[in-house]
């Protein structure tokens, strides 16, 4: 038997998310994955057993670094509210640099998998439940400092803003307008902040 292949795991990982992210799961073939990766067949079924394999590792490689991002905006020495808005002032320049109109690669994983694909869509679920989480503690931080009160919980405005951003992702690839972009998170922080009443 021939030695196996080796090969930068992360490297291929970059690829395959390159691929996959741009023309989708269902689309993207073997010789797809092939000719971006620069493995053979015979080497990716080895290391990652199957189209499906590669896809669900390259997804879990996109969600890490984009978890590393999300925690490193929102976890900062910036004010709470200041910290939102650099996370969503970043998406909205992040969508208007994005020539191809990407979007997000789990947002259009999630659109595209159909839901009785229990496999992914828990492994999605999941992944988006940890970003919502990083929302919740940092918009239990800004309630807990905040000098008026707040009508909704940190948990029902956590949803409010992961609704937002599957919105703006989605939006930018129907219509990609940096303006509108702009009009849509100021309005989506103004319902934030309007959730602040005077005693």
């Amino acid at each position: 038997m021939g030695r196996p292949i080796e090969f930068n795991r992360d490297d291929v990982l970059r690829k395959a998310i390159g691929i996959f992210w741009q023309k989708g799961y269902s689309a993207t073939s073997i010789k797809n994955l092939v000719e971006a990766t620069g493995l053979q067949p015979g080497s990716i079924y080895s290391a990652f057993g199957d189209k499906r394999g590669l896809f669900l590792a390259a997804l879990d490689g996109y969600f890490e670094g984009m978890k590393r991002r999300v925690s490193g905006m929102l976890h900062t020495e910036q004010p709470a509210i200041a910290r939102i808005e650099t996370f969503f002032n970043r998406l909205v320049s992040d969508s208007v640099a994005d020539e191809h109109r990407k979007g997000c690669f789990l947002v259009n994983t999630l659109l595209e998998i159909p839901v009785h694909d229990q496999e992914i869509n828990a492994r999605l679920q999941t992944m988006f439940a940890l970003v919502e989480d990083e929302f919740r503690a940092v918009l239990t931080e800004y309630i807990a400092s905040c000098e008026f009160e707040i009508k909704q919980s940190p948990e029902e405005l956590a949803r409010f803003l992961m609704a937002g951003i599957y919105g703006l992702r989605v939006f930018n690839k129907t219509q990609p307008d940096a303006a509108a972009l702009k009009s849509i998170v100021d309005n989506l922080l103004s319902v934030l902040k309007g959730t602040v009443l005077k005693y």
